[in-house]
């Protein structure tokens, strides 16, 4: 079958692949197809910043490329069917709308028709808690949301049911890798079950990375996942980031994934972070404030006589249908 497709190299194959399946560009129809150094994914629709050409690819059984065509729903609902959903290892968590939560059953028997590989489908209720876990009620399958995910040749033990873990952060991780420079102490304030910070210390050549959780589950799975990925200069401690940090060295590197209140940390961590040090931020909120929230934080450095520059910013995901998830890194380029 002829489609439009992105030819990308085989070392990037699979962060442009998870990106065209969260923004639901990717043909799920058709098989990627494979020619030398280079993939070639099949898309519904064209993307910005990607060269698009024709090819000849070969499509999917139906059982494979669409659970809605298997889901039995109203015809009146069939739209409303999620075009996405979070795949974890063997399990997958997708949302629902209130009109659906009739037939959650039907979805959930569906997905894992179309996908045989999955062992559970859980419907997700929202993060919620000071240690952001995941409200899961299974749909289909085993009732039994622990599981190994895999992202870039790493394995991760994941519960989330138990530690927070986002795997729509892949790219955003591998981004973060390829940062880190030769030798730097990075300290990860927020770090769930590892894989910030066991990314950086397989992928790339830090002195140190300190990762630190408030969950005492996460920090157990961590460590398991700290030894299955044979990595030995990732340090996790468990409690508070905002005490921890001043326990540490001083950082070249702050990583604070804590998206609803990462700006409760900001001065601590800013206090800690080296000249020349770069802080990874995150942050949740209506899409046409994330400026003055950067404009914010810059003001609030030079109330603490260092100037703080932002370097890169990016809308890295939809949460709501006014509000995202944006990152922003801030360089601490010196005193005033």
């Amino acid at each position: 079958m002829r489609s439009l497709c992105i030819k990308v190299r085989k070392g990037k194959g699979e962060s442009v692949r998870k990106k065209l399946l969260e923004d639901g560009l990717l043909d799920q129809s058709l098989y990627v197809d494979k020619d030398g150094d280079f993939l070639y994914l099949p898309i519904t629709s064209v993307p910005g910043g990607h060269i698009v050409e024709e090819r000849d690819f070969r499509g999917r059984e139906k059982e494979e490329r669409d659970y809605k065509a298997l889901c039995e729903v109203p015809d009146a609902l069939r739209d409303l069917l999620p075009t996405s959903f979070d795949t974890l290892g063997d399990i997958a968590i997708v949302r629902l709308p209130d009109e659906l939560l009739p037939y959650a059953e039907n979805v959930g028997k569906a997905m894992m028709e179309a996908f045989p590989r999955l062992r559970s489908v859980f419907m997700d209720h929202g993060v919620a808690g000071e240690l952001r876990v995941r409200d899961l009620e299974v749909i289909a399958g085993v009732d039994d949301s622990s599981t190994v995910h895999t992202e870039y040749g790493l394995r991760f033990k994941v519960d989330p049911r138990k530690a927070y873990f986002n795997p729509r952060l892949s790219n955003e991780r591998n981004r973060i890798v390829q940062l880190v420079r030769d030798g730097e102490t990075v300290v990860d304030m927020f770090s769930g079950v590892g894989p910030f910070a066991i990314m950086i210390a397989k992928h790339a050549r830090p002195a140190q990375v300190f990762a630190i959780d408030l969950n005492a589950e996460a920090v157990q799975l961590m460590q398991e996942n700290i030894r299955l990925n044979k990595v030995s200069n990732v340090v996790p401690l468990e409690g508070d980031a905002r005490q921890w940090v001043f326990d540490l060295p001083c950082a070249d590197r702050v990583i604070m994934n804590l998206p609803h209140s990462a700006k409760d940390f900001f001065a601590d961590a800013l206090t800690r972070l080296n000249l020349g040090g770069v802080m990874h931020f995150y942050h949740i909120c209506e899409k046409d404030e994330f400026q003055s929230v950067l404009d914010e934080l810059v003001q609030q450095a030079r109330g603490m006589c260092v100037e703080l520059r932002v370097v890169r910013s990016e809308e890295l995901k939809t949460y709501s249908p006014s509000a995202s998830v944006f990152s922003a890194d801030l360089l601490l380029v010196g005193w005033l």
